[in-house]
């Protein structure tokens, strides 16, 4: 894939910096439209990898992202690029907030607003999960769907209900990943 242009990949990732309520997987309908419908930087296909490589790598998924699209995109440069402008705008916000919400965090309409932006990103999360539930569960064979269904809800199950530590339940479900493609069943 040819470069892109530093300045693009710049706004862009500035773009997904300013929008990217609720964290890493709130961003991930929007990251998934700049990057795949917008720009055409990656497939469908690696999109959906990188959401997974990105989610099992330490830090925040949308730096994660940035860091690899940048780096796919336009080498170290665009990596930096794409990492910088994407972590920009959540440290400005966050430091002019700091400044000011100690004195008006009780405010009724400060209140209001964090209640509001806690709506959408509870959508985002849950658009985000509709999005890489589609992509996995694609072309998979009734086996694998089953398989993909049984680990993703124990995983769930672990971290939601038992309060499990989330990075060993993945690496356990890696290690089930590798005895079920040891076993032919991926």
């Amino acid at each position: 894939m040819p470069s892109q242009p530093l300045l693009e990949l710049f706004l862009t990732f500035l773009k997904i910096g300013v929008v990217m309520f609720g964290g890493g997987h709130a961003m991930i309908p929007i990251l998934r439209y700049e990057v795949v419908e917008r720009c055409g930087w990656l497939s469908e296909g690696e999109f959906l990898d990188l959401v997974a490589i990105a989610e099992s790598t330490p830090g925040p998924v949308a730096v994660n992202a940035a860091t690899y699209i940048g780096y796919r995109t336009a080498g170290v440069a665009g990596s930096v690029v794409a990492t910088v402008a994407v972590v920009l705008p959540a440290f400005l916000a966050i430091l002019a907030i700091a400044s000011a919400l100690t004195r008006f965090y009780e405010n009724y309409l400060v209140r209001s607003v964090l209640n509001g932006i806690r709506g959408a990103v509870v959508g985002l999360i849950t658009a985000a999960l509709l999005t890489v539930a589609r992509g996995v569960f694609t072309n998979l064979g009734l086996a694998q769907v089953a398989a993909t269904a049984a680990i993703a809800l124990a995983v769930f199950t672990g971290v939601a209900v038992a309060k499990l530590d989330p990075v060993a339940l993945v690496a356990l479900a890696a290690a089930v990943g590798l005895l079920l493609g040891i076993a032919r069943v991926w």
